[in-house]
């Protein structure tokens, strides 16, 4: 590594280690959610590896790579839904991306004084009379330098609650490494102002994620691949995620895969978290499927379609 990469990785560190001090409460809940298919069943961790783009989410580090372009729904029982959407491309010696998430659930709320809702993905399982409304919105650019992938976005955050609204700005930035058949990054998410609805205020869920992962190692007429992710919340304990990925193709560019991860936040859930799920790639064409069990509150489902 190069002595401006060390730099650059060495002033990263140290804005996170500031910014971590600094972050309090519980943001919007859609910051905290799985944003890809693939990472949802492997545990919410994403495929470093073999980045698609809604790696936007999670790591703009790892932008830059084909064209592509991701829709995806995600259901919580019969309360909740968040849909999403992505593409990336290349330009100006990098790639760009831009991401839409859109989050709509139930709660019990004060109509009369509206303030932020903070909210856990077990809760939006349950009833409420009060519908809310979660929006973000997210442009990222990813490039190379000294050796090493760096990128950066930014966020709109908006919720809307009981006729009024809120908005806040944040911003991802993180840094990943390729060596041999691994790929490692770091990331740090949500760095920026509180929402604020009438005189009330929450924190954005200010996060570090450091992520590991290999893809397509050759296992007699397999490929397999695994990632792991370990996350921390200034105000949560750390969350742990792994998961497993193993693909078969009886004919060339059609592949088959199967996928199962876990995954812990003590926070949040009482146990582990187990997933499951599928995805079919036909030449640039792509189906993925995901499942979990959260926790007893009600099943997860989410599905998404994407061109490579």
């Amino acid at each position: 590594m190069t002595r401006l990469a060390k730099l650059i990785f060495l002033l990263i560190i140290l804005v996170i280690c500031h910014t971590d001090a600094k972050a309090q409460g519980q943001g919007p809940v859609t910051l905290t959610l799985p944003a890809n298919t693939r990472a949802m069943a492997m545990g919410n961790s994403f495929q470093l590896a073999d980045p698609t783009g809604d790696v936007l989410f999670y790591n703009p580090s790892l932008l830059v790579g084909s064209t592509a372009f991701t829709m995806s729904r995600h259901t919580f029982g019969k309360e909740a839904s968040l849909l999403q959407m992505s593409a990336k491309t290349e330009w100006w010696k990098g790639a760009v991306a831009v991401g839409i998430q859109s989050l709509g659930y139930s709660k019990n709320i004060n109509n009369i004084q509206p303030v932020p809702v903070s909210q856990t993905e077990r809760e939006l399982f349950k009833k409420g009379l009060n519908r809310i409304s979660e929006s973000v919105a997210t442009v990222g650019y990813g490039w190379e330098l000294a050796g090493l992938d760096w990128g950066i976005s930014g966020k709109i955050i908006g919720q809307g609650v009981g006729g009024s609204k809120g908005q806040a700005y944040a911003l991802d930035f993180g840094g990943s490494k390729t060596m041999g058949p691994f790929t490692i990054g770091l990331a740090h998410q949500n760095m920026g102002n509180s929402l604020k609805i009438t005189t009330s205020e929450i924190d954005s869920e200010n996060q570090t994620t450091l992520g590991a992962g290999f893809h397509n190692l050759p296992l007699g007429p397999f490929d397999v691949g695994a990632s792991a992710a370990v996350s921390k919340n200034p105000n949560r304990p750390t969350s742990k995620h792994i998961g497993g990925e193993i693909s078969w193709w009886p004919v060339s560019g059609r592949t088959f895969t199967g996928r199962i991860g876990m995954r812990s936040e003590k926070e949040v859930f009482q146990s582990v978290i187990l997933s499951f799920g599928l995805g079919f790639k036909g030449d640039a064409f792509g189906i993925d499927y995901a499942f979990s069990d959260i926790d007893g509150a009600g099943n997860a489902h989410r599905i998404s379609v994407s061109w490579q």
